[in-house]
């Protein structure tokens, strides 16, 4: 394994770790920059994306959605940058776990490592949900198959991602690259139908206009924008399993965010042509979920709308094989640091992946759905999946600000200003203005009551509080584990 950022402070490894057999602590892949960026995009599930989604932002941003979606890659281009820039002087693959630690400290480290266990988990179950709730519809609405329960296809979609992510991530990436290129694109023959037809009055540009933002809902446009995003931020934590880490991780990166941004951008503005920049708002009122199918229909059929439904059921699949490759590293990190159990950080002899963590996330997965088995599945994913996605807004302010500390305790290390200063301050005040506006709109992100607002707002900040206290007790209690926070060591 190639050496590690460490500090003077780390302790020396314990006596007793030495004497027992070596045992492989780092994973092994053959991604590419293409494969790596499919891998993480389909996180972001760009169909369900402009299927649920978009709807919504356009109600609140109006014909100024595709704006909203252009002020959040803008954000986080600038937060890519101090992203990649760090990532260069970190080889521990622990992405959120490991920049935080480096930036602000272990105590903090560890509670961000906890944050992001839980917001991984919460979306990816939150996924599963909706995934197994869109199966049901789909086989008996648009293939006239039989009517099962949810739970009937979110098992068989547990055991299917638990066997994937089983083995190397070479496999996944080839099955999520599939899926990606197929949803993407249905919404590029979508988007040249419209384009070629000229929509409903022509193919208007006030989309574009820096006045068509400038609604009160606006705010709301870009929170929703933001969250559409998620996925781009794990390149790094499969740094260890790509051809040549360095390159391809930071290429991955910025090309994860400018194509995923291109798209929503595109695709939204030809969504409102399609029924009009007078019409679209109207339209996504009256039938969020409704709005882009019936836009495929008229623009390219009947054919397009089917294809639409079922590739939104693929995207999910997609999108939880995704969630289970980034909890499944996240854990192995832990487990290989000791924080852990150390079980966590094995490696399979064979196929290089961590597969003890990824059958304990399929584990986890499935008890979940036996204890939440009566609760309404497209409910609960609104529920837990935004209060995940409010747990990587966290995690991606506080990395912002640990990239900063990172540089100015250690100089720009060969690095531009601009790398080092420019763009992680302001990324930390775009996510830091982001972070505000999922605060004060929590609800509204959840779907739920003022009371469960608050309930899974005590669980995130209580998880990173308890992540940072169990990290003051290993300091007291146990030094050479609190010496292995974020950072591998074998």
């Amino acid at each position: 394994m190639s050496e590690l950022v460490t500090t003077p402070s780390a302790a020396p490894p314990d006596r007793a770790s030495d004497a027992r057999p070596a045992r492989r602590e780092h994973l092994e892949g053959r991604v590419g920059v293409i494969e790596l960026v499919l891998t993480v995009l389909a996180w972001s599930a760009p169909i369900v994306v402009v299927t649920a989604f978009t709807p919504i932002i356009v109600i609140y941003g109006g014909v100024g959605a595709p704006l909203a979606y252009a002020v959040s890659m803008g954000v986080l281009l600038l937060f890519a940058v101090g992203y990649i820039a760090m990532t260069n002087h970190i080889s521990n693959p622990g992405a959120f776990y490991a920049y935080i630690t480096q930036g602000l400290g272990r105590v903090p480290g560890l509670g961000a490592s906890l944050v992001a266990l839980l917001s991984y988990y919460l979306m990816g179950l939150g996924t599963y949900t909706f995934f197994g709730a869109m199966t049901s519809s789909v086989v008996a609405e648009v293939l006239g198959g039989p009517t099962l329960s949810w739970h009937v296809y979110t098992l068989g979609g547990i055991f299917l991602v638990g066997t994937l992510g089983y083995f190397r991530i070479d496999l996944s990436a080839k099955v999520l690259g599939v899926a990606m290129l197929l949803e993407v694109l249905i919404v590029l023959i979508f988007d040249a139908a419209v384009f070629f037809q000229g929509g409903e009055h022509g193919l208007a540009l006030d989309s574009f206009a820096p006045s068509s933002l400038s609604s009160s809902g606006a705010p709301i446009a870009i929170l929703f924008a933001a969250t559409c995003f998620g996925g781009f931020e794990a390149t790094a934590i499969f740094r260890e399993e790509t051809k040549d880490p360095r390159k391809t991780v930071s290429r991955a990166t910025f090309a994860a965010v400018l194509s995923i941004g291109v798209f929503y951008i595109l695709a939204t503005w030809c969504l409102i042509a399609a029924y009009g920049s007078d019409k679209a708002l109207g339209a996504a009122t009256s039938d969020p979920v409704g709005m882009f199918p019936a836009a495929v229909t008229r623009f390219v059929g009947a054919w397009a709308s089917d294809a639409v439904s079922i590739l939104v059921v693929t995207s999910a699949a997609a999108a939880t094989l995704a969630c289970q490759n980034i909890m499944s590293r996240y854990s192995f990190s832990l487990g290989v640091d000791r924080v852990m159990p150390s079980v966590l950080g094995r490696v399979h002899p064979r196929h290089h992946s961590p597969y003890v963590s990824s059958l304990a996330v399929t584990a986890l997965m499935t008890i979940s759905v036996f204890v939440l088995w009566n609760q309404d599945p497209l409910a609960l994913y609104g529920r837990i999946a935004g209060t995940g996605g409010f747990g990587v807004m966290l995690l991606m302010t506080l990395t912002s600000v640990a990239v900063v500390v990172f540089f100015r305790r250690r100089g720009n290390l060969g690095s531009a200003v601009w790398q080092t200063l420019v763009a992680p301050v302001a990324s930390a005040l775009g996510m830091a203005v982001v972070l505000y506006l999922a605060l004060t709109h929590f609800k509204l992100m959840t779907g739920g009551s003022t009371r469960e607002a608050i309930l899974y707002q005590v669980l995130v900040w209580g998880v990173l509080a308890f992540g940072m206290l169990l990290a003051l007790f290993y300091r007291a209690k146990r030094p050479e584990v609190y010496a292995r926070i974020g950072r591998q060591r074998g």
